[in-house]
């Protein structure tokens, strides 16, 4: 019995001198992690500042240039090098929205709809765009517009100088489906389901929708709503693309 309680008393002293030691390993990775995480927003905050303000500057002299005397070829080459530089903004303007989303400081409260899609719309005066209208008040936050932003977007990189773009609001009793469809392309049977992974592209530049999908479905997701890839024209994918998603409208 003696010999039974001296091992149990130095199995204790054994694990009393464990938990000390993970509790210095828990502490001292938990401090690597914060420092880690401090670092990695240095790293956003330069993004997103001091690489976007450059970016301002080149797309003023890019336009400036563009409308410059430039032959045809010289033209071809500042809007080859103007598309870049939005591609750029772009991309910093994405990974803005992916921290927002991840940090979630914003509450949701009720949205106009169709403030937010005109603002979208107002966008690109130059795209055929068909919107007619809604009164519905949904649960967003501020960065629904990055949604049709991100969707019109998309639209008009993968389709042609003719593509068409309609926007549509249904009423859905509690909630309202959004349906953002267009006359491009469309979107391949077997990547529908796949489309809204982070950074999952086709096999071509038609199919190929990138980061901003994954965006899309961050945020109606967050909103309490869910998204799919559609045919504008039910089963004839080659008509053209239709991404729908529901909110949730505002109930006072």
């Amino acid at each position: 019995l003696k010999e039974t309680i001296t091992k149990l008393r130095e199995s204790e002293e054994q694990v009393r001198e464990y938990s000390e030691n993970l509790g210095e390993m828990v502490d001292q990775r938990t401090g690597q992690l914060k420092l880690a995480n401090e670092e990695a927003n240095l790293y956003i905050d330069i993004l997103l500042h001091d690489i976007n303000n450059a970016n301002t500057v080149t797309l003023s002299y890019l336009e400036f240039l563009k409308e410059s005397g430039l032959s045809d070829d010289q033209r071809e080459y500042a809007e080859k090098a103007l598309a870049g530089a939005h591609k750029s903004v772009e991309i910093i303007r994405n990974v803005g929205t992916i921290r927002k989303t991840y940090e979630k400081k914003t509450d949701l409260a009720p949205i106009s709809l169709d403030r937010v899609i005109r603002e979208e719309v107002a966008h690109h005066p130059d795209a055929k765009i068909r919107y007619d209208g809604t009164d519905a008040v949904v649960v967003a936050d501020n960065l629904l517009g990055e949604v049709f932003a991100n969707l019109i977007g998309n639209s008009l990189k993968h389709g042609s100088d003719g593509t068409k773009i309609r926007i549509i609001v249904a009423d859905r009793g509690e909630e309202v489906e959004v349906s953002v469809e267009d006359t491009g392309p469309g979107i391949p049977v077997d990547l529908k389901e796949a489309i809204f992974d982070r950074f999952r592209r086709g096999k071509s530049k038609a199919s190929g929708k990138g980061l901003g999908l994954y965006i899309c479905h961050s945020l109606v997701t967050w909103y309490g709503g869910e998204i799919r890839a559609d045919d504008r024209v039910p089963s004839h994918p080659e008509e053209g693309a239709a991404v729908r998603f529901t909110l949730k409208k505002y109930q006072p």
